[in-house]
């Protein structure tokens, strides 16, 4: 879909803005450990609950975390995306932000960046414009049947006339009226790889999970470049990326198992799980984690990724790859360049329980994951690099064995390592190669 595309479903969604605020009728409350009709087993039992007026129970983090990623795709209606199985289908029943802000007690910087998220969706039905490549500065576009832009800022500190493309990004090249690309290498295209014959109907779908901001632990600092950076290479491969952050394990939990039913996965041939996080030996750390030991817990086991996403538990992506990223720490001790054990080759003769995964962690067992403040974790910063330069020829496997190869050569102290992999077949992002 190109940006134009985007543009107008966003101009078919101007009443929305009003419907946005009146249609949540939320309680919350907490669960103990006394109740027994709660949808989801609690992880952690500190983590409060809201009921929605469809009937379905889930944490107040992950709530917040969806609206946060509605807004972030630029959508003004928020709905329930806990899996309606009577119905074979997403719940869908449509919330409110102003009711939101009423029954859960949002912290000043939820709320400061839910608001201003509003602010921009309404002025963007008015005005429609974008950062110019150049200085940054927003411009307005006023003919929306033509690309090329000028920046009036630029055009003064360059002493020239400077043009940029509204499609691409870019400075602009070649005739000065053009609705559909400009003269860049690239423009006009969907994705940064061409989707070959038999994907015009295919939906993909990618999970990111990022936990930045925590309640007794480090705040992972320098984690929104590593967000940013996953968030575009797995647009570029072609998928719908929905982003959460700051998760409890429960809202890890419920991310998870909704994840799993959705019916995009029917129409789609693989699906992403990116989950970035602290962590130790036992699983990934939520929000409300603590190293001091009389604290609870708040650690989700990595198995239930492998649960939620089995062949009994998600149809949809039965026989389908489920490419799983961890950037986590495993445990306290320093890393080695040893090269993790070779995955196992197993043939068997029938439908086992959980297979065609493929997960790669960023360290090896009991062994930290290493994150630079300023430009993001090296694993996730490589996998982006490793990614845009070989996606295009190379199947999942031998991509993550370029990762690994550049860490042993530039990052000694940590050695990523592949796990569960039950891929029977090479697995490449896109068909036909």
């Amino acid at each position: 879909m190109t940006e134009e595309d985007n543009w107008d479903e966003d101009l078919e969604e101007d009443a929305a803005i009003a419907n946005l605020v009146h249609q949540l009728n939320i309680h919350k409350q907490h669960i103990g450990k006394s109740d027994r009709n709660s949808e989801v087993r609690p992880l952690n039992e500190r983590v409060d609950f809201v009921a929605l007026p469809c009937g379905h129970r889930m944490p107040t983090d992950y709530v917040v975390a969806w609206f946060k990623c509605y807004l972030k795709q630029k959508k003004t209606e928020f709905s329930c995306p806990r899996f309606n199985e009577v119905h074979g289908k997403s719940c869908g029943q449509k919330l409110s932000y102003q009711e939101l802000c009423q029954l859960i007690p949002l912290t000043d910087k939820q709320r400061e960046f839910l608001e201003e998220n509003l602010a921009a969706l309404v002025a963007r039905r008015l005005f429609d414009f974008k950062a110019c490549p150049g200085c940054q500065s927003h411009v307005e576009r006023r003919d929306r049947s033509n690309l090329c832009v000028n920046c009036i800022i630029c055009t003064a500190n360059l002493k020239r006339n400077y043009y940029f493309c509204w499609s691409c990004h870019r400075e602009w090249k070649g005739p000065a009226n053009n609705s559909v690309q400009c003269g860049n290498t690239g423009c006009g295209q969907r994705a940064i790889y061409p989707i070959k014959d038999k994907s015009n109907d295919r939906k993909r779908l990618a999970l990111l999970i990022n936990n930045v901001e925590f309640k007794n632990l480090e705040d992972r600092t320098g984690a929104d470049k590593d967000e940013l950076s996953m968030e575009v290479l797995l647009k570029g491969l072609g998928y719908t990326v929905i982003t959460l952050r700051d998760l409890s394990a429960q809202g890890m939990l419920s991310a998870m198992r909704d994840f799993a039913q959705r019916e995009e996965h029917t129409e789609s041939d693989s699906c992403f799980v990116v989950l970035m996080s602290h962590g130790d030996a036992s699983g990934i750390s939520g929000v409300f984690d603590s190293f001091d030991s009389e604290d609870e817990e708040d650690i989700f086991p990595t198995d239930e990724i492998f649960n939620c996403l089995n062949t009994p538990n998600c149809a949809g992506l039965r026989d389908k790859p489920k490419i799983i990223l961890i950037q986590a720490c495993r445990g306290d001790k320093e890393g080695s360049v040893d090269v993790p054990d070779a995955v196992p080759r197993r043939n068997r003769g029938k439908e086992h329980r959980e297979k065609d995964f493929c997960c790669l962690r960023s360290c090896t067992p009991d062994t930290v994951s290493y994150r630079n403040q300023e430009s993001g974790s090296h694993f996730i910063q490589d996998i982006v690099e490793i990614f845009n330069q070989h996606a295009h020829q190379d199947h999942i496997e031998k991509l993550f064995r370029k990762v690994l190869k550049k860490f042993k050569i530039m990052h000694p102290d940590q050695m990523p390592c592949k796990e569960r992999t039950t891929l029977s077949k090479r697995f490449f992002l896109f068909p036909g190669l």
